[in-house]
């Protein structure tokens, strides 16, 4: 696997664990989405500066509604 993809899934794993110890009701989850989408904006404005980073985050969005339109169009089936 490539050493990217490789830290990418080591960082979400161990944020995801830390970030679900933060959460002690449902209404948690918000308030710690919250946090670490304000981590993760100052993150890439240091990487990559703010213009850079409104982009990304557009196109975040984008996929978003993206998605949903493939679902909703080919409603695939879990197995």
């Amino acid at each position: 696997m490539d050493a990217k993809i490789i830290k990418i899934n080591e960082a979400m794993t161990a944020l995801e664990k830390v970030a679900r110890s933060q959460m002690k009701t449902d209404a948690d989850k918000l308030l710690v989405a919250s946090a670490l989408m304000a981590v993760t904006r100052n993150l890439y404005v240091e990487a990559v500066g703010p213009a850079d980073t409104a982009h990304i985050f557009a196109s975040v969005v984008d996929s978003f509604s993206l998605m949903e339109e493939l679902i909703s169009q080919y409603k695939p089936t879990y197995h």
